[in-house]
């Protein structure tokens, strides 16, 4: 390329780029962003900012560059809404077709729920299982019952309670859910309560206990020998 050449490359270049900032700034000061700047002129964004930061923008460019920007945020929260229902629905039909294909150990299963939420200091001698949720009671008793020749006569039941519950409405929500009969509970317990942390939907917290310290020893046991494969896996 001859001098000349160079010199009037250079100079269209020049004019070129003035003219990409002069329509930038013009954008800009209508109130454009600087992603919409830069996919409109195919500059990057950080360049759009570099050149356009001096500008100063009118009201109505303001309210349109946030109103942009609220939109986007509205967008993007009901895409990630879409994606979330989207994948809980996949998890949900992997989870259907497992559990369509496989046969819960209700023993098992009530085991490795005694391991977490049951009492099982070394002196202990009968099953008792403490929790605040009523799913997991439910369904502790659920398995527990299916796994073990049981009398419903020898259930007993405790519910810790704040000074603000309603004593007989839990009790009577408790009984209903563990199928006990509300003459098997003891006299709820109530613990003090500042208010501060006051919770208008916790049912209280019910323990459940059953005297036989056979199926206590057996629960323990099972929860030893799944310890036991875990550590030779």
């Amino acid at each position: 390329m001859c001098y000349n050449s160079y010199v009037n490359y250079i100079s269209r270049s020049i004019m070129k780029k003035e003219q990409i900032i002069k329509r930038a700034e013009q954008l800009r000061s209508s109130g454009f962003s600087f992603r919409e700047i830069s996919e409109d002129l195919n500059i990057s964004k950080s360049t759009a900012s570099l050149w356009l930061g001096h500008i100063k923008l009118s009201r109505k460019a303001e309210e349109r560059i946030n109103n942009l920007g609220a939109n986007g945020r509205a967008k993007g929260i009901e895409t990630n809404k879409k994606r979330v229902a989207e994948e809980n629905i996949a998890i949900i039909k992997k989870v259907d077709d497992y559990l369509s294909r496989t046969k819960v150990d209700l023993k098992v299963a009530c085991s490795l729920l005694y391991w977490g939420e049951g009492t099982k200091y070394k002196a202990n001698n009968l099953v008792s299982f403490t929790n605040a949720d009523p799913e997991m009671i439910s369904y502790f008793l659920y398995a527990f019952r299916n796994s073990f020749n049981l009398d419903e006569k020898k259930f007993r039941a405790l519910i810790h309670l704040h000074e603000y519950h309603d004593a007989e409405k839990q009790l009577k929500f408790w009984s209903s859910i563990t199928k006990i009969p509300k003459n098997q509970f003891y006299k709820s317990y109530f613990k003090k309560n500042t208010g501060k942390n006051r919770k208008n939907n916790y049912p209280g917290c019910i323990n459940i206990r059953y005297p036989d310290h056979k199926i206590y020893k057996e629960l323990i046991i099972i929860i030893r020998k799944l310890t036991n494969i875990q550590m030779r896996g």
